[in-house]
């Protein structure tokens, strides 16, 4: 989880994008979902791509990993 939010940091990719830098299509998707659900990123959809950036929860996460050396 804490990859996938890294890896969105402070830009916005549409998914498809996001899953290639991951290498994760599968899972990653599942886990996208899954940080959609409890609060750690937006997702919205534009001219039929789904793009996703961080919430401010996803950037306290991230801020707390970086802290604790994750």
């Amino acid at each position: 989880m804490v990859k996938l939010l890294k890896t969105i940091g402070d830009k916005e990719y549409h998914t498809r994008e996001l899953l290639k830098k991951l290498g994760a299509y599968g899972y990653g998707h599942k886990l996208l979902i899954k940080a959609e659900r409890i609060g750690l990123v937006e997702r919205r959809t534009n001219k039929n791509r789904m793009y996703n950036t961080l919430t401010k929860k996803g950037k306290e996460v991230i801020k707390l990993a970086k802290q604790i050396g994750v």
